[in-house]
């Protein structure tokens, strides 16, 4: 069985239909098709069941799915260690990041590894919490930086630290000259707030609970990159991590004020990596330009 042939199969599985495949992989769907039919003669059996709503693993395909996920991730890591063969002059990295990291630290350290290693290529994925670890275990990512959920044995932690919210404002905000905001403070201000699902929300509502305070948000979104331009054209505050917009900070765009409260607004954070995989070379010299960028990790110094 080719390589090509079991990648085809398997992203079938995995999205559910041959067009699905086929805009994944920017490969025509009768290529794709005719991959799986050759597997399916070469094995001689049924490796989907054709249902109105997709394509389903039969019992042989689920197997075959097993098989060909591990034999790409063993594929991978030899083409890994015949690169670093050439040292760092070559290859992908790829990272699947919780949204807080995606708007600076990550983006940031791909900028200064790549300028120091210009022929490596880098793949971010932006996902959830538990996504993020779900793509690591899987082996679809290299590294993973995500807030920490609850303690799971799918993953190897790498880096394991805490990282603060924030109240972000304009500089020419009320607030913005004071050395600290109180979580008492907030209800008297416009205030920008992440949807509850995200760990941040769950935190600061929290927090506001354990005090008795009722911050009714102004405005609520899914992406945090939406409440930066009301933040920067409003008397309104938004919170976020430490880590998300620390570039505008030090350019003096946003100004950044802690929040003393009752209840800790600190969040674990973690960069992860499939367990028991060795890490090739490039991904192991990323990894240290990433976890230099984040605070010390939880019992240092």
């Amino acid at each position: 069985m080719q390589i090509t042939g079991l990648r085809y199969f398997l992203t079938v599985a995995r999205t559910g239909s041959i067009a699905a495949a086929s805009a994944q992989l920017n490969v025509a769907a009768s290529a794709i098709s005719r991959q799986v039919a050759n597997l399916e003669a070469e094995l001689d059996c049924v490796l989907f069941e054709r249902r109105p709503r997709g394509m389903v693993p039969s019992p042989a395909g689920e197997l075959l799915a097993q098989h060909a996920h591990q034999m790409l991730i063993r594929s991978e890591q030899v083409v890994a260690e015949i690169g670093e063969l050439q040292g760092l002059a070559r290859g992908l990295i790829r990272v699947a990041s919780s949204e807080g990291f995606a708007l600076d630290i990550v983006p940031n350290a791909v900028a200064s590894f790549h300028a120091a290693h210009p022929g490596l290529r880098f793949e971010v994925t932006v996902l959830p919490p538990a996504q993020v670890t779900q793509m690591v275990a899987a082996g679809e990512a290299d590294l993973g930086i995500t807030f920490a959920l609850a303690p799971t044995t799918q993953v190897e932690v790498l880096y394991d630290g805490e990282v603060d919210m924030r109240a972000l404002a304009a500089p020419d905000h009320p607030l913005a000259r004071a050395k600290l905001v109180q979580l008492s403070d907030l209800p008297n201000y416009p205030v920008a707030l992440s949807t509850r699902d995200t760990t941040l929300r769950q935190v600061f509502d929290a927090a506001c609970l354990h005090e008795g305070i009722v911050v009714e948000p102004v405005l609520t979104a899914n992406n945090l990159a939406s409440l930066l331009p009301f933040v920067r054209n409003s008397r309104g505050l938004a919170l976020m991590s430490a880590l998300s917009v620390r570039t505008p900070v030090d350019l003096n765009a946003l100004v950044s004020l802690p929040i003393r409260a009752r209840a800790s607004l600190a969040r674990g954070i973690q960069v992860q990596a499939m367990r028991d995989r060795r890490l090739p070379r490039a991904v192991r010299g990323f990894l240290r330009q990433l976890t230099d960028a984040l605070p010390p990790p939880k019992g240092a110094g």
